[in-house]
């Protein structure tokens, strides 16, 4: 999540280049307008403030209509005329004359904002790229969000160590052994599949693999309520929901309310249970967890403890 928090640094500096990419959108497009003897309208302005870039898009396409720096245009009817004619043929009054210096400074400011707006862009996608890379590298790196995804979030540390139904004692969640009602004992490995540098995008599959080197998915895995390993290769589980049916109005009413209650708990532990057909309870392998006794711990239980 530090990683996520130091993100918070960055989303003003987008902030302030989207603005500026604006700025500089808008400004080019006047000094380009201006320089080709086209002024803009003040819809052209609002568009750019609300679209950005499309309008700019639009604005590059139409941008060769318009009449062109060596152009004149007549104040009175809009009729284009080269720079050497001197009066409008239908209206009969002077033309504008062209200001080679002002072109000249118009042309420059242009170019200005256009680089202005160029250098802008390429330093929001900068930025938005080490926004987005990073957040993903949380998200799926070795010490981000998906080992929240993966019941690091739902693990239950005791005094700082993780312990198996043995009793012994890990300093990561992801050494702890399961242990079958055989005595056999499985190992979590985390395996890549696609790699990138960095770990950014990187794949990874789960199992559970047994001392003798059988492997199981770990969506397959399971502990049963006395806290051993159970593999559902068959899909058979299904998820435990109280029976509310037969409860009275205020046994319901007593029912929700402590469900609002126990999610304000620090420890949210297995809300969700599987069950098979007799009725048994399953909890995830990812999110089983034992105290220093070897007892498989609920949140209740854990709670009521402490």
């Amino acid at each position: 999540m530090e990683e996520l928090f130091d993100l918070a640094l960055f989303f003003p500096i987008i902030g302030v280049l989207e603005v500026l990419c604006i700025v500089f959108s808008i400004l080019f497009m006047h000094f380009s307008a201006q320089y080709r003897n086209q002024k803009l309208s003040l819809g052209w302005y609002i568009c750019g403030v609300l679209f950005g870039f499309w309008t700019l898009i639009i604005f590059l396409i139409k941008r060769k209509d318009f009449p062109g720096p060596n152009t004149k245009v007549c104040y009175q009817c809009g009729d284009k005329y080269p720079d050497s004619f001197q009066m409008c043929s239908r209206c009969l009054i002077d033309l504008p004359v062209i200001n080679r210096e002002e072109k000249a400074k118009q042309k420059k400011l242009s170019k200005i904002m256009g680089i202005a707006l160029i250098i802008t862009c390429i330093a929001a996608v900068i930025v938005g790229g080490i926004i987005g890379f990073t957040t993903v590298q949380s998200i799926l790196g070795d010490d981000g969000l998906m080992d929240d995804v993966l019941g690091v979030e739902y693990k239950i540390a005791v005094d700082g160590a993780y312990y198996d139904k043995k009793g012994n004692r890990y300093e990561s969640w992801k050494e702890v052994i399961l242990y079958d009602e055989e005595g056999r004992t499985y190992k979590y490995v985390e395996e890549p599949v696609q790699e990138n540098e960095d770990n950014i995008l990187s794949i990874y599959e789960y199992y559970y693999v047994r001392a003798d080197g059988e492997t199981y998915f770990s969506y397959d895995c399971y502990v049963t309520a006395e806290g051993y390993f159970y593999c559902d290769k068959a899909g058979s589980l299904e998820l435990y929901t109280d029976d509310t049916d037969n409860m009275s109005e205020e046994e319901l009413d007593e029912y929700y309310n402590n469900l609002l209650e126990s999610a304000d708990d620090e420890y949210r532990y297995y809300d969700y249970p599987y069950t098979d057909k007799d009725g048994n309870l399953y909890y995830c392998a990812d999110e089983a967890s034992w105290n220093e006794k070897g007892e498989l711990i609920t949140a209740e239980n854990y709670i009521e403890k402490e």
